[in-house]
């Protein structure tokens, strides 16, 4: 209404802490990480199956990755195989410690305003221990169009710290100029 610029929006996110269910310090549990994302989906009202996008944690490590999406897998709570593009800004910028979660965000905001979603880098063999063949999810390697299916474009975007802390954020592309009420 006042004319600003509106990039994206954010549906909803959730936050929590994997607290004695990690198995380490630096190592993430699969049922917290599930929780917040289920809980992100529900409080952005959104069903995941209408998620086209995931902006992954993605550290590119052995242990994370598998463990990040198993997760992903089952909050998505589906049969459906290949629908749902992922990717990490890590494999652009690197990892970026206390602002890797805030840039992976800001990448997402920008590919929604701009309905493209950038590669993932260097990616050329999927880790042996996640089997992608069998999961809503696929690694995006090239600059790709984003389409809607019949609903707004939305993506998730996770951001795992040390220590346990999970978060999960629901985001949604901005409405069109055309279908916001008129300023006076």
């Amino acid at each position: 209404e006042d004319g600003d610029n509106i990039h994206a929006v954010i549906k909803g996110s959730a936050i929590n802490n994997d607290g004695d269910r990690k198995v380490g310090y630096t190592a993430p549990s699969i049922k917290g990480q599930v929780e917040v994302i289920t809980s992100a989906h529900q409080v952005a009202e959104v069903d995941p199956h209408t998620i086209t996008y995931v902006e992954a944690h993605g550290t590119g490590t052995s242990l994370g990755d598998p463990i990040e999406l198993s997760a992903l897998k089952q909050a998505f709570d589906t049969h459906r195989k290949g629908f749902c593009r992922i990717g990490s800004v890590k494999t652009n910028l690197g990892h970026l410690d206390a602002a890797a979660g805030v840039t992976g965000f800001m990448k997402t905001v920008l590919s929604l305003y701009h309905r493209m979603i950038p590669p993932s880098l260097n990616f050329v063999t999927p880790n042996p221990q996640y089997d992608f063949d069998d999961s809503p999810f696929f690694v995006n390697t090239e600059l790709t169009p984003w389409e809607t299916h019949g609903f707004p474009l939305r993506a998730g975007v996770s951001s795992f710290g040390f220590g346990g802390t999970n978060v999960h954020a629901v985001l949604e592309e901005a409405p069109s100029r055309s279908s916001l009420p008129a300023s006076e």
